[in-house]
């Protein structure tokens, strides 16, 4: 008869041991920084769960002042993770499993390297043509043209008459020399044309260039606000469940660019919450 009471005993002290266990509670607190002690915005604090890997449907995000409150079991780990900052787990102690605990939650500031980004700076397209245009009045002014230069060899020619006289070679049997005069313009006309296309050339080639730099300034920008690092340390997923998650939260490269690091962060919370609860497998 005392062995069964004894059974008994046990047996009602091991199950209100589980109900205890098990039982909810509602937690709040305050996430702050370990060296300046000021509050963060937009922590995520979650419940992570042990069967999936990843994170359970039990959330909350920090306020403005830090303050955050969230409703667990007492037997729950809590993670606390921020952009910047490294990831914290908290699990309650026993002198905290009663009634509505307060915790504060200091989380040390993490530097996050990013790749190095080159930036040149070039002339304008205007600017090489007024450098060229200066150039080129230079040479003129240094140069100027002289049409009897490297002046042709002549050569007498025979006339019906049996007179003969001398012509310059290349000319015009005239004796006014219009068309030498006209040849030697043309020379010049020739190449100003030929620099000017030059010009033009070297004006198309550093405005592409420019924008190929500035293309992938823009690309690197965007790599360095949201990247895989930054949604794992946000959302605490991994492997699979990070990759499903990036490819579900397709956000624009515009938003990316112009969205502060709150507003980003919202961004992020707000599609994982929809990933979470629809249950998203791709």
């Amino acid at each position: 008869m005392l062995r069964i009471v004894s059974i008994l005993i046990s047996v009602i002290v091991w199950t209100q041991t589980l109900g205890q266990t098990a039982s909810w509670i509602d937690v709040s607190g305050k996430v702050i920084d370990a060296d300046s002690l000021t509050p963060i915005a937009s922590v995520f604090i979650y419940v992570p769960d042990q069967q999936a890997g990843g994170v359970s449907n039990t959330g909350a995000i920090s306020n403005e002042n830090g303050f955050f409150s969230i409703r667990i079991k007492t037997t729950d780990t809590l993670v606390f993770s921020a952009v910047n900052y490294r990831s914290k787990f908290y699990l309650l102690p026993d002198s905290l499993k009663k009634g509505r605990p307060f915790i504060e939650i200091p989380m040390v500031f993490r530097t996050i390297e990013l790749r190095e980004v080159v930036v040149k700076g070039h002339l304008n397209p205007a600017a090489v043509r007024r450098y060229l245009d200066n150039l080129n009045r230079k040479r003129k002014a240094d140069h100027p043209p002289n049409i009897h230069r490297n002046k042709p060899q002549s050569e007498p020619i025979t006339t019906p008459a049996g007179r003969k006289h001398t012509v310059s070679l290349g000319t015009s049997t005239k004796p006014e020399g219009g068309a030498a005069l006209e040849g030697v313009l043309t020379g010049l006309a020739n190449i100003f044309n030929k620099r000017a296309q030059q010009q033009k050339r070297i004006a198309a080639y550093l405005e592409a260039r420019q924008k190929r730099e500035a293309q992938a300034a823009y690309k690197d920008f965007i790599d360095s606000k949201f990247n895989e690092q930054v949604v794992a340390e946000a959302t605490g997923l991994t492997g699979v469940r990070l990759d499903e998650f990036l490819r579900y939260c397709n956000l624009t490269d515009e938003f990316i660019y112009s969205a502060t690091e709150y507003e980003l962060i919202e961004a992020i919370f707000s599609r994982y919450y929809r990933f979470i609860k629809l249950g998203i497998r791709n």
